[in-house]
């Protein structure tokens, strides 16, 4: 029984003597939030991949609707409209729909646990954190595999009590993400020591999941959901991102942090396999991650991957030529939060009060500023202190206004740089609600807040609930 890494959170594994064929989060090299490429592209051709899916018991599995864990453009074009599909039974619809709308119609939606009669699948989610993203956990007799993806948190009692009989009497893997998920701290340039400040979240990542990997008793900690890099013209965010190999990883941890367990992290790379019964990773050659990671980037650059990247983009040239878009879009934003928080009223009302200012840099760094406070929807006077300042080129806030870019791709993405007030005042509310508000603006037919309200209510709203910043 093995399990063979992919890429970032992408896992090819089997169940049931061989019989049944798994691959989770397949990404090769569509950008994702604007500027995310692979560090380390699929070890097997994609060509292959696809081809696995013309096999009768093969199923790809989706854990979530972010970019880098479903290509649509690859899967569109290659794969077998027939072949099965995973996905968790989301309140919203939005995945299904949207994996249907690409021409598959085999969609297999998890709601808690499906028996397969050879196999079992079962869902975990945690609502504190995300409705719309999901771990994965796969079982036969004798091995059971959790897919963690982007969920690195602690489990939640209840949900570590599911698991844990789920995979009662058998080898568990436990597999989550290791590695920073969002702009901060890379792109906060008023922050001090990034680098450290980078290394302790992944830190706080890796302590977190040999927790849940001892609370679970787990037979091994896999790594993953970590090899991409951010390409954004005029920034070497790529050269300072954390690069989560073994050494590196291993590197973040001191006799102070009195992991008892660190046996039980799986040394790999992608293109290694684990040997679920034997611990053992083999490879079918040798090679260096620290080289393939570097060839990586030079393959990025000389193939003109990068040039797929919003700010490389050169249908994203246009300057904002209507400066009352800023402050349009920030009064849209007020009138979203509050309608929100009237359905919704315990989901950080903290936000009610602050301060956003959104300033518009163009090519010449000329700028358009707009302040507000978030509730009374008041525009302040730019000099005013704001909680959260985002400092935008002013052709991808055009991108936004004309709905080709999702506000996420400004954040996530690498696109902006953020100010905060206090600095180490995260007020992660404003953040969601900006990701939240920016998938609804781009989906809707026109600017017209209430004739967009409607459709936000079948959106996935997954962004940043996750992050820590």
């Amino acid at each position: 029984m093995e399990v063979t890494l992919i890429n970032h959170s992408s896992l090819l594994f089997k169940l049931k003597d061989s019989k049944y064929t798994f691959l989770t989060d397949f990404w090769n090299q569509t950008p994702a939030f604007g500027s995310w490429l692979p560090s380390a592209l699929p070890f097997y051709n994609p060509t292959y991949l696809a081809g696995l899916s013309y096999k009768p018991n093969f199923f790809l599995v989706i854990s979530h609707a972010h970019d880098d864990h479903i290509d649509d453009y690859f899967l569109k074009k290659y794969f077998n409209k027939d072949m099965k599909i995973i996905i968790n039974k989301f309140p919203s619809p939005s995945l299904a729909k949207r994996v249907k709308q690409m021409g598959f119609d085999n969609v297999i939606l998890i709601d808690k646990e499906k028996d397969f009669k050879d196999f079992q699948v079962m869902s975990v989610v945690d609502e504190r954190m995300s409705n719309d993203d999901s771990s994965l956990v796969f079982r036969d007799k004798k091995y059971c595999i959790h897919h963690g993806n982007d969920n690195w948190f602690k489990l939640r009692k209840d949900n570590l009590k599911k698991i844990k009989i789920f995979s009662k009497n058998r080898i568990l893997l436990y597999a989550a993400q290791t590695n920073s998920a969002s702009g901060h701290p890379i792109t906060y340039p008023n922050l001090k020591d990034r680098q450290k400040l980078l290394k302790d979240k992944v830190k706080n990542m890796l302590l977190t999941g040999f927790e849940n990997t001892k609370n679970l008793n787990a037979n091994y900690f896999l790594p993953y959901a970590g090899y991409s890099k951010a390409y954004v013209k005029g920034k070497n965010y790529q050269d300072e991102a954390f690069d989560p190999t073994y050494e590196n990883l291993l590197n973040l941890i001191n006799k102070g942090d009195k992991v008892t367990n660190k046996k039980k992290l799986v040394n790999i790379f992608p293109g290694g396999s684990l040997n679920l019964k034997n611990g053992k990773v083999t490879y079918p050659f040798n090679y260096d991650p620290n080289d393939i990671i570097k060839i990586t980037d030079k393959y990025m650059h000389g193939e003109k991957v990068i040039e797929k990247c919003d700010t490389f983009n050169q249908d994203f040239n246009l300057e904002l030529d209507k400066p009352e878009y800023v402050s349009d879009y920030l009064k849209e934003f007020n009138t979203f939060v509050n309608q929100y928080l009237e359905r919704f009223p315990k989901f950080y009302p903290e936000v009610i009060g602050k301060k956003l200012r959104f300033t518009i840099v163009n090519k010449n760094n000329e700028k358009i500023m707009s302040s507000m406070e978030i509730g009374s929807g008041a525009l302040c006077v730019n000099k005013t202190m704001v909680n959260k300042e985002f400092i935008i080129p002013s052709n991808l806030f055009r991108a936004v206004v004309e709905k080709k870019i999702v506000f996420e791709n400004l954040y996530t993405g690498y696109e902006a740089e953020i100010n905060r007030h206090p600095i180490n005042e995260y007020n992660r509310g404003i953040l969601i609600f900006l990701d939240m508000f920016g998938y609804k603006y781009k989906k809707s037919i026109s600017n017209n807040y209430h004739e967009a309200w409607s459709a936000f209510w079948h959106l996935d709203r997954i962004s940043i609930l996750k992050s820590t910043f």
